[in-house]
């Protein structure tokens, strides 16, 4: 009996000490948060239906444990030392400045782990999607452009049992210009997760590198009629200074596929000044390696001076020139003296060097050898994943879908798809081939081959090809040995995300391409090439290489935008050699997905460019 009183006691308390937490931090920065309980000037609960306001958006696509965006914020938003202008949609209840995937279990805010930069108001395993549900995510920036609200509307749990859901959620998360402050409002909460990790909620900020952030809970469902406010502080003698290599290539350092005789490689970088000093001009570092760490291109160039929140892009002198088919690292770090942040220095990106001289060429990322952690699988046998592939050369033939199926127990079967990249922002669009392996016929522990009943040309850009689950069980491949392609993503109900584990594993997915010598002139008789455009996507500059064994008579190029309408012409016949660049200055174009028509002695040659602001 005195056990159980003490027990009642202690209960007791923890629930007062609970109650009594209305406040809290600072953090290193120097936020602070309050909550609807506090008191005398504390935020006031009053819920913001944004539903039927002018300009307001359905964010749509949400699915299981994924992704949506970029969405523009409206305007210049401060957070901790930086600015941020647009933001990631998670559906776990969480808006990202850089995509970043989170899910169970859940994070301690801060954590140097992966993602960062964040604001979660109520990070928890979360659903969207499934038949039945009402769950809907809206959001909307007000006429003045000084707030952005997300609200987050009957979102339920996911339960592993049908109908895969359950309870509801609403809550909104407000971001003011006024006085860069982060309000949360929690609206309703019924049910529960049935995370079994312990990590089955977290609330609160964290920045970009993930050393500095504000917890407001953890493990702990929000109340109802609640408000939570971060204030920033109003003066911080805080110092950051700190350089961070943004990528390598392209926005998502995603890997390349590279032709042993096709033009150079060109090394570009980012890099940004993402502290709060000013910085004087510093080192960046850029090298290639072979699959033994021996150098074969490098580059040292002295940055900018820059300004907190400035970038730079940056293409190095030296190229790379393989000859060789392998793997290969293109490589980059900031080199800023007293940098405070080094986890965010350096970009590694994977190039795949394909033997172009061979009849057939396979293309892939990984290393062949499956990490032995089960594989990719997901409970209700609902989902797969997917890989996004550009040729070393146009136009190629896709001939054969490969996977490594880790495991089939039931004998369920998968399928496998192949999607063009003309989608929104060059996303996963039409499907081209749909291929399914009956049940029972998978091979498991190996590699499962399937040849296209048609051939699928590409002719510019690549393709997304997905790996689908046909019931429980059925694992995909994986492997966890770097480098990795940064290429991978997770497909739940047709639903495209960036994988949440891609900056640690490669999933198991191949293609097997050969030339196609009727169509396009990107590799003409005798060597000469046309090369892809870089940095793509662009939102300054884009260039793309040419090669030729003679010059052509004449050369132009045209670009065209969605619609059709002609952007730029160009000429350049008295500007033709051997060897050249066509460069394009993307800075006055508006985001989006242009053709560039490209015409040389009478062909045309076609090349995509994606625009990013």
């Amino acid at each position: 009996m005195k056990k159980i009183a003490m027990f009642f006691i202690i209960c007791f308390s923890a629930i007062n000490l609970l109650n009594a937490q209305t406040s809290g931090g600072p953090d290193t920065y120097g936020y602070t948060w309050r909550d609807s309980n506090d008191g005398v000037g504390a935020p006031v609960y009053n819920w913001i239906d944004i539903v039927p306001l002018s300009g307001a958006q359905n964010v749509r696509f949400l699915d299981d444990d994924n992704t949506v965006g970029s969405f523009p914020i409206g305007f210049p938003f401060h957070f901790y030392w930086y600015d941020v202008t647009q933001f990631w949609v998670g559906s776990n209840g969480y808006i990202g400045f850089t995509n970043g995937q989170i899910s169970s279990p859940f994070p301690a805010i801060p954590s140097t782990s992966n993602p960062q930069n964040f604001i979660a108001a109520f990070a928890s395993d979360l659903v969207f999607g499934l038949p039945g549900d009402t769950a809907q995510c809206w959001r909307w920036t007000n006429s003045t452009n000084d707030t952005l609200i997300v609200s987050y509307l009957h979102v339920p749990f996911y339960q592993a049992t049908s109908p895969n859901f359950m309870g509801s959620n609403t809550f909104q998360i407000i971001l003011s210009a006024v006085d860069s402050s982060i309000t949360f409002q929690y609206k309703e909460q019924l049910g529960s997760t049935i995370t079994t990790s312990g990590n089955f909620s977290s609330v609160g900020i964290e920045n970009n590198s993930g050393n500095i952030g504000l917890q407001q809970s953890f493990n702990t469902y929000p109340q109802t009629n609640y408000a939570v406010k971060f204030k920033y502080p109003s003066n911080t003698t805080y110092a950051v200074s700190d350089a961070a290599t943004m990528y390598n290539s392209n926005p998502e350092t995603g890997g390349a596929f590279l032709s042993n005789l096709g033009s150079a490689f060109t090394m570009s970088t980012n890099i940004k000044n993402t502290g709060n000093q000013n910085l004087a001009s510093f080192n960046v570092f850029s090298r290639v390696l072979n699959a033994g760490g021996a150098v074969l291109a490098q580059n040292t160039v002295a940055s900018n001076a820059l300004t907190p929140g400035q970038s730079q892009s940056i293409t190095m002198p030296n190229t790379f020139s393989p000859t060789s088919a392998g793997t290969y690292t293109f490589v980059t770090n900031t080199q800023l003296a007293g940098d405070i942040t080094p986890s965010n220095n350096q970009k590694v990106q994977e190039l795949q060097v394909v033997d172009t001289t061979a009849t057939s060429m396979l293309l892939s990322y990984d290393n062949g050898t499956e990490a032995g952690l089960g594989g990719l699988s997901w409970t209700g046998g609902q989902g797969g994943g997917g890989i996004y592939f550009v040729p070393p050369f146009h136009p190629a033939k896709i001939t054969q879908m490969l996977s490594y199926v880790a495991a089939d127990p039931n004998g369920v079967g998968f399928s496998m798809e192949i999607f063009a990249d003309n989608g929104i922002a060059g996303s996963p669009g039409t499907m081209l081939d749909s291929e399914a392996v009956a049940p029972g016929t998978a091979n498991t522990g190996a590699w499962n081959i399937i040849t296209l009943p048609t051939p699928i040309i590409v002719n510019a850009g690549g393709v997304f090809v997905s790996w689908s689950m046909n019931g429980d069980g059925v694992a995909l491949g994986q492997d966890n040995v770097a480098p990795f392609s940064n290429q991978t993503f997770e497909v739940i109900n047709n639903t495209w995300a960036i994988y949440r584990s891609r900056e640690t594993a490669d999933l198991m997915i191949n293609l097997t391409i050969e030339k196609y010598s009727n169509v396009g002139i990107s590799e003409l008789k005798g060597g000469s090439t046309i090369g892809e455009f870089y940095p793509n996507p662009s939102s300054s500059v884009s260039s793309l290489n040419f090669e030729f064994t003679t010059p052509p008579k004449s050369l132009s190029f045209d670009i065209f935008d969605v619609q059709g309408k002609l952007i730029e012409h160009k000429m350049m016949n008295n500007q033709v050699t051997n060897n050249g660049k066509l460069t394009v200055n993307t800075e006055s174009m508006n985001a989006g997905i242009y053709t560039c028509k490209i015409n040389v002695d009478g062909n045309t040659m076609v090349r995509k460019l994606v625009i990013a602001k």
